[in-house]
């Protein structure tokens, strides 16, 4: 498989794309501990360059870390080194729906910026059913989730110049295909090396679903809805509310 993110890996952090994670996660952490969330072993799926993974072993957490890239996989395990952590990370080359069965028992599954990467209904169920055998009653299962109504606004969005500098710049092309509800950004990089601009191209596919078809497939894999929250972090209505992106609270129940 080809690894769409070999061209990203060692620019995503300077051009933002960890933001999102690298925020909520110690609040996301408190929300946990707030709704009587207790436990030390937690699961980044989808860990990318691994900004959750690098707050949490800061802080005295056992981690393992998922991620079908290995370029990412491998600028996160150059941060841990700098950090003098590599070894309380374990790493796992994985897919999401394919994860592996020796992975062991968790308290909680954390996999932020990750779900839309998911491109069916059935890849989501998979992927739940899987993390639902990870996990204990009581522990929870927290994930962030574009809604059709947030990556619309993104494909209709257009293009932009996502990052400028001197020696690099990154333009996206956002595109959405109402059929599929998929939302396909274009990466263009030049980055200068060597005394010379190289160009990088890579794509990305982002898939909504409806809230409410989300919250059925884990029902369905014994999780409850503890909160779901939008961006900010404020309570969000399933019945009346609308946001472009959501973060799903949820617990595993017996």
């Amino acid at each position: 498989m080809t690894d769409q993110y070999a061209a990203l890996a060692s620019i995503y952090d300077r051009i933002g794309m960890n933001q999102f994670a690298r925020m909520h996660t110690p609040q996301l952490l408190t929300i946990a501990q707030q709704n009587e969330w207790l436990g030390r072993r937690i699961l980044d799926l989808g860990c990318g360059t691994g900004a959750p993974t690098l707050w949490f072993v800061s802080k005295g957490y056992s981690i393992q870390a998922v991620d079908r890239s290995p370029a990412m996989l491998a600028e996160l395990e150059k941060a841990l080194v700098e950090m003098g952590q590599r070894h309380s990370v374990q790493l796992i080359e994985a897919d999401l729906r394919e994860l592996p069965t020796a992975l062991d028992p968790v308290d909680m599954v954390i996999s932020l910026d990750t779900m839309n990467a998911l491109e069916s209904l059935r890849d989501l169920e998979i992927t739940f059913k899987r993390i639902s055998e990870l996990m204990a009653p009581d522990k929870f299962f927290i994930f962030d989730m574009y809604t059709i109504e947030g990556l619309t606004q993104r494909g209709l969005s257009g293009d932009d110049m996502a990052f400028n500098a001197d020696d690099l710049v990154v333009f996206r092309q956002n595109t959405y295909d109402y059929e599929r509800s998929i939302c396909t950004v274009d990466y263009h990089i030049f980055k200068h090396e060597d005394g010379e601009w190289q160009r990088h191209y890579t794509q990305r596919h982002l898939r909504a679903y409806p809230v409410q078809a989300v919250i059925t497939l884990l029902k369905r894999y014994q999780f409850e809805v503890v909160q779901v929250l939008d961006a900010a972090l404020r309570p969000f209505d399933l019945m009346t509310s609308h946001a472009p992106r959501l973060i799903y609270i949820m617990k595993k129940v017996a």
